[in-house]
């Protein structure tokens, strides 16, 4: 094989780090992955690398007159082209610099993935392609569980393409992963009705796309085995109020009874709490109450001390309103006591007008008798749509769903069958500087969900707003094109070398990944979907009859 350049020795020599002078002829560019051919005494050493800076200029030249000198050919001087090259790895370990002058060469077939570890990955998940067009691939053990887990994905909106590579990384694990009989998954769908149509062929898929699917290992197509669940309509619970309308699109809602026993009441609390023990305190009195009160009321119905059926979220209100006017005229109210305990009454008329504003976008969910739920073993993937709804009823589908989720997989204590959510707009579930229930539940999942099978795949504009121990807990991160004031921040510490300023200028489907395995992050792009995106993008099915052909 002929090689590209030498270990120059103009430059000081490190096992980590060198420096390439580039041969006549020939180009390197970031990115790409070279090797060298060392000794170290009788012994041959190996070392791997990827370039991470390209320099050209004029050797002799020491003024901006004399490259000018130069251009005119009037002064000698040669054109220089350097590299700098950081290791990835070197075989055997011995941590001795190459020698000056050692050739240099580009790392393809087995060099390549000796270079990025691909040879001690025992499950590779494709992650998408360099832009020389190889494969680059993720440590499955790094994402379900064995090793490591969880996926932080952060980028601009809008820029970043994050959504659809959560989607792209989530089609490659359900059919590449070693276990992919074993696993399913959730995505909630936070923004437009891009996900609704995912079942479906993309018309507008190039032949270059295709390709690309090719060399990753993966079939350009559509998901299988989809179920989509949306918001029902406000006047009947049984018609979804969604555009498409058909056998996969299922309406999901809870009946008062599960309101209770689940204790959903708490999730529609979830803006601007933090901090006031006192409503938490209230919030906390009237779950219990409600899941005691399930607990001794008849299968299927939720019936309060009275005998009365608690049909609704406003015969709730209505209930609770009623032990408010009894603490009104009777300091000692037995009634107020057992749905409020020793709160006050100003406490309480915080809560109940936070619990009337929530209660106006969650109505739809909340039913009298019978329920939808989300039944999300009986398909590989569910889609839950939230889209169209008002931020406080996102937050209780949300909460309630996961919960529910979390709960089945910690009574089992098994880790299969494994679910992988994926969540846009992670920041707004797992802030910071603020609490939620739904953020106790995402810390669990990113802290406990290892052990129990359930991996999240989070999405976000700026990972510096998120709870630091969920980013903490991901083993594997991706960017997209950040903010330059974001992107600077101590959640981007794996962005070494001048990663950060390429962040900033990344393409739409080009992205940055870091993973355990690799010790420098690497630039990649992925293939658009394969499946429709929007109504306009499905490809039509043609139905054949079955005596076709038959004259």
């Amino acid at each position: 094989m002929e090689h590209i350049g030498i270990v120059l020795g103009t430059k000081p020599i490190s096992p980590l780090e060198f420096w390439i002078g580039v041969s006549e002829g020939h180009i390197l560019e970031l990115d790409h992955v070279v090797y060298v051919e060392s000794k170290a005494g009788n012994q041959k050493v190996i070392f791997y690398g990827i370039v991470q800076e390209v320099h050209k200029f004029l050797e002799g030249a020491e003024s901006v007159y004399d490259a000018r000198l130069a251009t005119d050919g009037i002064i000698p001087v040669e054109v220089a082209y350097t590299a700098k090259v950081s290791v990835t790895r070197i075989e055997p370990e011995l941590f001795l610099p190459p020698a000056p002058g050692d050739k240099v060469y580009r790392a393809i077939g087995h060099h390549f993935e000796k270079a990025l570890y691909y040879d001690q990955m025992k499950t590779k998940i494709p992650a998408g392609l360099t832009r020389s067009g190889e494969p680059v691939y993720i440590n499955y053990h790094f994402i379900n569980g064995k090793e490591g887990a969880h996926v932080s994905i952060s980028g601009m909106s809008g820029i970043a393409t994050k959504t659809s590579y959560a989607m792209f990384l989530l089609y490659s694990i359900i059919n590449k992963a070693d276990d992919m009989k074993d696993i399913h998954g959730m995505v909630f769908n936070v923004k437009g009705k891009d996900l609704l149509w995912i079942d479906k062929k993309n018309k507008y898929l190039s032949q270059e796309d295709k390709e690309a699917w090719l060399r990753l290992g993966l079939k350009p197509e559509p998901f299988k085995n989809v179920i989509f669940y949306v918001p029902p309509e406000e006047k009947n619970p049984d018609i979804p109020d969604c555009e498409r309308l058909d056998e996969k699109v299922v309406p999901f809602y809870w009946s008062m009874r599960e309101f209770a026993e689940d204790g959903l009441l708490k999730f529609m609390f979830v803006e601007g709490e933090e901090g006031m023990s006192n409503i938490n305190y209230t919030i906390d009195k009237v779950a219990n109450k409600l899941y005691t009160l399930a607990k001794n009321s008849p299968v299927g119905r939720l019936i309060d001390d009275y005998g009365r059926d608690i049909e609704d979220l406003d015969a709730f209100e209505k209930i609770l309103e009623e032990a408010i006017q009894d603490k009104e005229q009777n300091k000692s109210s037995e009634i107020y006591k057992s749905w409020f305990g020793d709160a006050q009454l100003q406490t309480t008329y915080a809560f109940m007008r936070r619990f009337h504003r929530a209660k106006t976008y969650i109505r739809r969910f909340v039913r009298s008798q019978g329920s939808s739920p989300i039944k999300w073993q009986d398909h590989k993937l569910s889609v839950i749509d939230i889209s169209g709804l008002h931020s406080i009823a996102k937050m209780f589908v949300v909460g309630a769903i996961l919960r529910k989720v979390f709960r089945e997989k910690e009574e089992t204590s098994k880790s299969y069958p494994k679910i992988f959510v994926v969540l846009d707009e992670l920041n707004k579930y797992a802030p910071k500087d603020s609490w939620s229930p739904i953020k106790d539940i995402i810390l669990d999942i990113a802290e406990r969900g290892r052990s129990l099978g359930v991996i999240l795949i989070g999405a976000q504009q700026t990972a510096s707003e998120i709870e630091k121990r969920v980013i903490a807990n991901s083993a594997v991160k991706v960017v997209g094109r950040m903010d330059s004031s974001e992107v600077m921040g101590k959640e981007y510490e794996f962005l070494l070398g001048n990663f950060r300023q390429r962040a900033i200028m990344l393409k739409k489907g080009t992205m940055i990944m870091y993973q355990p395995d690799i010790p420098t992050p690497l630039v990649f792009r992925f293939p658009r979907p394969s499946w429709a995106t929007r109504k306009e993008e499905v490809e039509e099915e043609v139905h054949v009859p079955e005596d076709f052909g038959n004259f």
